[in-house]
């Protein structure tokens, strides 16, 4: 099941890239754009594809749930954290026809990369719909649903301070991005145990076309190792495509998660593709 690949969903769904020769290309002056009153707009499309058969390589999904979200992303200013710490904050508001949810983000960026160091959530957003009583187990981890796994992965916080109820602190802060970019870079995001090992790696440089444009972007890829066996696990993984605009794409993969219920395994596993992509954006 581990070496299962979604073949027949990323072709079907996935958007169109036109890649371009750029290898040996090296970004020196990029810098994630982090003026203030810049803006992002995204749609969220979060695909289920549900299944019970594991014997074969490729599945027949006998159900899918796919949910609709939107999302504003917008770079507030200049914050000082704790009254010391200077930080640019963004905010993103995540909304469905019935729910809102917000978050705040706080970044920096210097000569050697990107770096977070807080973020702070709240509101709240009812999750893509399960069944009643169903739960989500991935690595020996269980959740409410996919959209806390989802959003788990993507902004795990193992190790923070808490500086007010919901604003929590890195320490030290992460580097979400290591400049200069340079196809074959690779950099640690969380060292094992922090609760285990992350690193993120630039795979290629591609033009990404959306409706909106064209754009010239650089694929990261964020390497997991959840069991700690020293091999990068291959039924999770998140790739970002990123160019001097900002974040253009995300797609957040995860395979073989397990349902369940109050009596326990229900038989149904679950493959998913959680994606992000641009729709509108301002930007200095």
């Amino acid at each position: 099941m581990r070496n299962r690949i979604l073949i027949s969903v990323l072709l079907m769904f996935s958007l169109s890239f036109f890649s371009c020769n750029k290898e040996n290309e090296t970004e020196d002056d990029f810098i994630y754009p982090l003026s203030t009153g810049n803006t992002w707009e995204y749609v969220r499309e979060m695909d289920l594809y549900f299944y019970s058969d594991t014997t074969v390589v490729q599945p027949q999904y006998e159900d899918t749930l796919t949910i609709i979200s939107e999302l504003s992303v917008t770079v507030t200013g200049e914050v000082f954290l704790n009254d010391t710490l200077e930080t640019i904050e963004m905010i993103v508001f995540e909304t469905d026809s019935a729910n809102t949810h917000n978050g705040k983000l706080y970044y920096q960026n210097n000569v050697e990369g990107l770096y977070i160091y807080a973020y702070k959530s709240g509101g709240s957003m009812i999750s893509p719909r399960k069944k009643e009583g169903t739960t989500i187990l991935f690595k020996g981890l269980e959740f409410d649903d996919y959209r806390q796994l989802s959003d788990f992965i993507q902004q795990l916080t193992p190790n923070y301070r808490i500086l007010s109820d919901s604003l929590y602190f890195e320490e030290p802060p992460i580097k979400t991005l290591q400049y200069p970019i340079e196809i074959g870079n690779q950099w640690t995001y969380r060292e094992d145990n922090n609760p285990w090992r992350m690193d993120r790696k630039v795979m290629d440089r591609k033009d990404i076309e959306l409706s909106i444009g064209t754009f010239d972007c650089y694929e990261i890829k964020f390497l997991y190792d959840m069991d700690h066996d020293g091999e990068w696990d291959d039924d999770i993984w998140i790739t970002d495509f990123i160019s001097k605009e900002g974040l253009i794409q995300r797609k957040v993969t995860i395979i073989g998660m397990i349902e369940a219920d109050n009596n326990g395994l229900t038989g149904r596993f679950i493959d998913s593709i959680d994606t992000y992509t641009l729709t509108g954006f301002s930007v200095d």
